[in-house]
């Protein structure tokens, strides 16, 4: 009996890879080759840029490294090296090594690490919650804020992964006291510092790690001993994975430091008027993640049991069962994680993709602890079956956005098809124009003019001269996404002029008419005719412009 248990568990987590695989390795081409996405394309362009180096000298050398983004003519750059490395690596070797090529293979591999934070999910699970750990697997494998970040070439899921990994191996030394375990933590907490800087917020998890083992041995002098064993490969790794942030052997680069504090004004300091930070005047702060974990990152029915698992754990299992350490760890990065970053200005949803891991393991083992309480085997199983159907609604519906033409490409076939060649078209500064090159259409061959309007910039008389201007000689008005107009009339005490334009727009009293609006939302099922759709505009902006931005067309009235 235990035998066969052991090959349905097995078979069962089998499968769950092979869905989360699916999940998130499906259409990786989502925008056809036409880099829709704005951190994605820039790390493309560097990637494009940089060239290998020689040799380890060469490689270290700061000043004069090909490798090196600054030495490349970007001087501003705050992405963390060891991910674009990675990837320019491996395409150099698989002759993939091209601006066109190089975003797609920086996708694959960003799925194939997320595949990996799924394995070592499974590993810190079957320790935390024993029994229970098929459903940290399945509920991390079918959470849809990793399965849309799989689909991006940036550095969260490179960052996800190695910080999970420290937490394994973290948890590796507290049960089996090996120092090597402890050497092999701060190697791969250094290595996720070198994907991005942020990951120094896990430093005070892994000091608890150190204090309780500490603790265990009665000898607080370890405590020392430890954060020196722990601390210098933390440090090495970092140097090596990001070379370029040191100017000497462990001397900071002060342009590295100049970028980050530049890059903290411009998106994380409010009224600093920077258009991409726009969006998050307002937003509530712990709240705002809050809500956008449940609704969109892990969706309602999941969303709901997993923040009834965070607050039902500190009561524990009963008195006689208190949750042990690892179980509490989890929890506390969870809770340190929200309050540290969900009081920041900025508080987009990708920043908190490293607690989907701790909340997949905390929600399995709360989820095994509930359907426990059930005796009878059919009842259970059929609540199991219930609980797994009604979960994977949420991700299903998310694939349809990949199951179809992204949402710009179906806008420009549009306007290719409908709009007269020799129109003039809108364009909003910092956000994508239309329409798109395809394959035999481009803008050029039905000479369309496009005319860009500057409505980040803050209002004044001379901005809407100008805009009044543009608008004159525009056919066409074109909304990409909801960047602007899903921003901007929140504040209207700031965009007095611009917030009455857009409500103005949308409401049908200007000049311009609605022609066309090319949605793109979740619908379930995601094959044939869907039953229902979920509009999503109202979630965090980074969750939906990428992938499947709302588009809307408007013709001038004649």
């Amino acid at each position: 009996m235990n035998k066969k248990h052991n090959l349905l568990i097995f078979i069962t987590v089998i499968a769950i890879l092979f869905l989360g695989a699916y999940f998130r390795f499906y259409n990786l081409d989502w925008d056809q080759g036409n880099h829709l996405h704005p951190d994605e394309r820039f790390l493309t362009m560097v990637g494009d840029k940089i060239k290998w180096p020689q040799d380890i000298r060469e490689y270290f050398n700061t000043g004069n490294s090909p490798l090196n983004p600054y030495n490349q003519g970007y001087s501003f750059f705050v992405y963390g090296t060891l991910p674009l490395f990675l990837v320019k690596k491996i395409a150099i070797v698989l002759k993939k090594d091209s601006y066109d090529q190089f975003n797609l293979l920086g996708r694959q591999i960003s799925a194939l690490f997320d595949l990996g934070t799924l394995i070592l999910i499974g590993f810190i699970s079957k320790k935390t919650i024993k029994k229970y750990w098929p459903w940290a697997v399945f509920i991390y494998a079918i959470s849809v804020l990793p399965i849309q970040l799989s689909h991006f070439f940036a550095v969260d899921t490179f960052l996800n992964f190695f910080l999970t990994a420290t937490f394994l191996s973290l948890i590796l030394f507290y049960q089996k006291d090996k120092k090597l375990f402890l050497v092999l933590s701060g190697m791969l907490l250094g290595m996720a510092l070198a994907c991005k800087i942020t990951a120094a917020l896990f430093i005070p998890i892994a000091g608890l790690f150190i204090i309780m083992n500490s603790i265990k041995k009665k000898n607080l002098l370890l405590f020392f001993i430890y954060g020196v064993i722990f601390t210098i490969p933390l440090i090495l790794s970092w140097r090596v994975f990001q070379p370029y942030a040191f100017i000497s052997f462990l001397k900071i680069n002060p342009q590295f430091i100049a970028n980050l504090r530049e890059n903290q004004k411009l998106i994380n300091t409010p009224n600093y008027f920077f258009p991409p930070a726009i969006q998050w005047f307002k937003t509530i702060p712990i709240l705002f993640p809050i809500r956008n974990i449940i609704l969109w990152g892990l969706g309602l029915p999941l969303g709901i049991i997993a923040f009834a698992a965070i607050i039902f754990f500190p009561l524990g299992q009963g008195k006689k069962q208190p949750p042990d350490f690892l179980l509490r760890i989890n929890w506390l990065w969870i809770i340190w994680l929200i309050i540290i970053q969900g009081s920041q200005y900025n508080k987009t949803i990708r920043y908190f993709l490293v607690i989907y891991p701790s909340l997949a393991i905390i929600t399995g083992g709360f989820i095994g602890f509930l359907l426990k309480k059930i005796k009878n085997k059919k009842i259970k199983l059929s609540t199991a079956i219930f609980v797994v159907t009604i979960f994977s609604i949420w991700p299903l519906s998310f694939l349809k956005i990949y199951l179809h033409p992204h949402s710009r490409i179906q806008a420009s076939e549009w306007i290719y098809n409908h709009i007269p060649p020799g129109s003039t078209l809108s364009c909003e500064h910092w956000d994508d124009c239309l329409p798109l090159n395809l394959k035999n259409k481009n803008t050029l061959s039905y000479n369309y003019k496009i005319e860009t309007l500057y409505l980040f910039d803050i209002d004044s008389e001379e901005k809407w001269q100008k805009i009044d201007q543009h608008l004159e000689q525009v056919d066409y008005l074109i909304l990409s996404s909801n960047r602007l107009w899903g921003s901007i009339p929140k504040i209207p005490e700031i965009y007095p002029q611009t917030a009455k334009f857009y409500q103005d727009l949308l409401n049908g009293q200007l000049n311009f008419q609605k022609v066309a609006e090319i949605t793109s939302y979740p619908c379930f099922p995601p094959i044939g005719k869907s039953l229902f759709c979920i509009p999503d505009q109202s979630a965090d902006e980074a969750f939906t412009v990428y992938d499947h931005p709302q588009v809307i067309i408007f013709r001038k009235a004649q």
